[in-house]
Parts: C-alpha cells; sequence; structure tokens
C-alpha cells in the first residue's frame, strides 16, 4: 500500500462532509510507501524539526483512520511545514536513512495538490 494525497472540496451532502476531485491525468499524487508514515513523515527527526501536519498520519486513531485532511484555511501552514522539511532535507534523509531525491519528490507531489486545492477552494486529505 502507499500514501495518497487527493484533493477535496467541502460537500456537506457528501461523506466525511467533502467530495474528491479527480487529478488531472499524468499527475502524481504519491507521496510514499505506507512504510513512510512512520519513518519519514511520523518520524523522530521531522518532528524535532517542528513538523505537526505531516506527523499526524502516524498517530492512527478511530476518527482520522491514519488519514490527514487539511482544510482549505490550513494550506498555507502545510506549505510552509513541506518547506521547512526541504530546507532541512539532508537532516531528514540521514536521520530516516531515506534517500534525498525520493522526499524532495514527494514534497513536490504536496505542493502540485496544495496549489490544485487552492484553485477549487478545497483542502487536501494524505491516506
Amino acid at each position: 500500500m502507499s500514501l495518497e494525497i487527493s484533493v477535496w472540496v467541502p460537500d456537506e451532502g457528501a461523506y466525511a462532509g467533502r467530495k474528491s476531485v479527480g487529478s488531472p491525468p499524468g499527475v502524481s499524487t504519491g507521496v510514499g510507501a505506507e512504510n513512510f508514515r512512520y519513518e519519514l513523515w511520523g518520524s523522530s527527526a521531522a518532528r524535532s524539526l517542528g513538523a505537526t501536519f505531516l506527523p499526524q498520519l502516524a498517530d492512527i486513531t478511530e476518527q482520522n483512520r491514519g488519514n490527514l485532511q487539511v482544510p482549505p484555511d490550513q494550506l498555507d501552514a502545510l506549505e510552509q511545514e513541506c518547506r521547512l522539511l526541504e530546507n532541512n532535507v539532508e537532516h531528514l534523509s540521514d536521520a530516516t536513512i531515506r534517500d534525498r531525491d525520493r522526499i524532495l519528490y514527494y514534497l513536490t507531489n504536496i505542493y502540485a495538490a496544495i496549489h490544485r486545492a487552492r484553485a477549487v477552494g478545497g483542502g487536501v486529505v494524505i491516506w
């Protein structure tokens, strides 16, 4: 299983109050293998840098089912967190023994989803 990022728009009549927006053809939505939930995004290295959104992927509860839903009004904060991780990618790579370029690739996919979400007034969900 892999972690994927999707764009959603608020919809009171839809499941969980949101409706997924399809990704354009050829767009990568992957943000890592399932173990990245714990070993990268939820790692102590990411948390020590001050990350708060992506580490939630490791905090599985009945309510979130391991998903990270970011509403439209928090996209700026998620983008800032991604920049923080990007600016510290060497540390993150060394601490998690994950390939630097792979981390940057997944961050690029998150940035692209944030951009698509803003264009439709929506948010993102990573599952």
